[in-house]
Order: C-alpha cells, then sequence, then structure tokens
C-alpha cells in the first residue's frame, strides 16, 4: 500500500467527500485487526477512511457485512459506509479493500468498574442492534462455541506440549515468565472447563448476524450516551449469546462484577429477551475466553512472532489472559 493511497481511494467518492485538510493517520487506532485508518474533514463532516486488513477479508465477505449494517442503519450510533461514485460501499485499491464511513464522537469507558450508567447504556445499544438483525433468525449449535471447543480439545491433546517448547526455544523475552504461568494454571483448569464447553456447544440456539467482537473498546460514549458502535470486521451469523459474553467477561469480570451485570443483563432485555440456554451458552463463550486469550497472545509472540503498534500490546495481553484464567480456575474450584 503507497502513501497516496487514501488521498487516491477519495477520488472515487463525490465533491462533498473531498478532504477539506490534511488526513490523518491513525494507524491501527489501538485495535489489532490489521486494519489501517485515517481521519479526515470533508464538506459533509467528519469522515474515516479504512483499509481492510489484506489477508482474510474479500469484497463479497464486506459487502455482507455493511448490508448487516443497512438492516440497523436507523440506529445513530452505526456508521453506515458510504456509497462511492459507483454505487458500491467498498472499493479494492492496490489489492486491498477501502471504506469510507462517518466518524462517529465519543470515546471508549477506560474506567474499571464503569460507571452502572453508562454499562446500562452499552447493553442497552447491544439489544437494539440485535434486534434489528434478528428477522432472519435460524435455530441451530453455534459455530463459534463449536470452534473453541475443538481449540481446547487440541489443547488437552497435544497443544500445551507445542506451547511448552515454544517457550523453551528462542531468546530471553520478557513476556516469557508470565506465559509459564499461564501454560501451568491452563493445563490443570482446561480439562475441567472443557466439559461444560463440550456440553453447551451442543445446544441449538437462535443464530443472527451478530459482532462476534463485542469489547468495550468498540462502544464509544459521551456523557452516559453511547454515541458509536464501531470495529464490525469480525461479524458472522452466531448466538447473541457470543457478543454477550464478550463485553461481560471483558468489561465487568467477576466476582467484582456481578451487580453490574445483573444490571447490563436487564438492560438488554428492555430490547431482546434471553432465555436460560443463552445464559449458559454465554457462560461456556466467557470459560473458552478466560483459557484461549492467554494462549493466543503466547502463540503471536513465541510461535508467529507477531509485531503490534503498542510496544505493550503483548505484555498487557498475557496479562490479561492470565487474570482472567486465574478467575476461570477460582470458579471450577
Amino acid at each position: 500500500m503507497t502513501s497516496d493511497a487514501p488521498k487516491r481511494l477519495l477520488e472515487r467518492y463525490g465533491r462533498d467527500l473531498q478532504p477539506v485538510d490534511v488526513l490523518r493517520p491513525l494507524g491501527g487506532f489501538g485495535g489489532h485487526s490489521g486494519s489501517r485508518l485515517w481521519r479526515y474533514t470533508s464538506a459533509s463532516g467528519e469522515r474515516l477512511v479504512r483499509a481492510w486488513p489484506e489477508a482474510g477479508q474479500r469484497r463479497e465477505r464486506i459487502e455482507t457485512i455493511h448490508g448487516w449494517l443497512r438492516e440497523a442503519g436507523d440506529l445513530a450510533f452505526v456508521p453506515l459506509p458510504i456509497l462511492a461514485l459507483d454505487g458500491r460501499t467498498v472499493q479494492e485499491l492496490q489489492g486491498t479493500c477501502w471504506e469510507v464511513t462517518p466518524w462517529l464522537a465519543g470515546s471508549a469507558d477506560a474506567s474499571r468498574p464503569p460507571r452502572v450508567e453508562r454499562v446500562r447504556a452499552a447493553f442497552r445499544a447491544l439489544g437494539e442492534f440485535h434486534v434489528r438483525l434478528a428477522k432472519d433468525a435460524s435455530l441451530g449449535r453455534s459455530p463459534g462455541l463449536i470452534l473453541r471447543c475443538e481449540e481446547l480439545e487440541r489443547l488437552t491433546a497435544g497443544g500445551f506440549d507445542k506451547i511448552e517448547a515454544d517457550l523453551n526455544s528462542g531468546a530471553d523475552d520478557p513476556c516469557r515468565p508470565t506465559a509459564r504461568e499461564w501454560l501451568s494454571l491452563a493445563r490443570r483448569t482446561a480439562p475441567s472447563a472443557l466439559g461444560m464447553i463440550r456440553e453447551a456447544s451442543r445446544l441449538a440456539s437462535p443464530l443472527q448476524p451478530c459482532l462476534r467482537d463485542a469489547r468495550p473498546e468498540h462502544f464509544l460514549f459521551e456523557g452516559d450516551r453511547v454515541t458509536g458502535l464501531v470495529d464490525f470486521g469480525a461479524m458472522d451469523v452466531e448466538t447473541v449469546a457470543a457478543d454477550l459474553a464478550r463485553l461481560l467477561g471483558e468489561w465487568l469480570p467477576l466476582p467484582a462484577g456481578r451487580q453490574l451485570r445483573a444490571e447490563g443483563i436487564k438492560a438488554y432485555m428492555e430490547f431482546k429477551s434471553l432465555n436460560p440456554e443463552h445464559l449458559l451458552l454465554a457462560g461456556a463463550f466467557e470459560a473458552a475466553a478466560d483459557v484461549l486469550i492467554g494462549e493466543r497472545w503466547i502463540r503471536w509472540r513465541f510461535r508467529e512472532h507477531r509485531r503490534f503498534d503498542d510496544q505493550m500490546a503483548v505484555a498487557d495481553g498475557l496479562t490479561r489472559g492470565l487474570g482472567r484464567l486465574r478467575g476461570l480456575s477460582a470458579r471450577l474450584g
């Protein structure tokens, strides 16, 4: 991708979408998806240019995601992709797919614990979003939970040994002690978690388009009002329990977050009902994440040798993964 690619992209859009000042590169803007972002001012307002990751995101899939976003287009916090002069919302340039969307004001809530008003607002927004996409729901087993079950089965059937080999090779690394501590605890905890996750993965649940990455960083606030829901790159058909589990697990960890969780679920159910199976599935998704978050960061660091804009991303990710695993271990006894 050349440095002039964003400018060349905008030549495909109308006059009111042309920049009236410089394009401001944002890098990945704190995310790890591989997208690159630029913010700029146009005659019609603040806009965001996004270059999707070069690997794994084809035009057809992105256009499907854009179609889902249009179904939720009446929600002010959903940024609708803007049509180019050719009538399409996805543009291909230099081997990359691009989009232009409105820039949404607001910022994510970094406080822990968050205010209850913001918890309610975020879960209401998630419920509203899910309702807009529920019209074509079908009954089936959760594809995401089946996948996580298979990942855990591979870990318990020799995957932990491969991780140990990774950690025993290579140069000294300041992240290695945390990774070793995670591995020791994961060997003891994963088999117990796997049984519960396997049982939940056999349940049938309504499946519909979901975020599949409902992290608290993706909910933007001004005051206690949700002004933005961002980063839809992981969207796919799934049970809503997956989104609930992601937001609950990362924003309101147990046991301290128990009361706020109750407030969030209550607010969500103002728009979309939940049954006991949803809550069981959400618990299984959360337990799987409690194990797999640490595994992801260890694999990215010690096997795939990935690099991130944020130099502390790996250390922070491993610390978070170890904390989640400790919480799961305590709950399982």
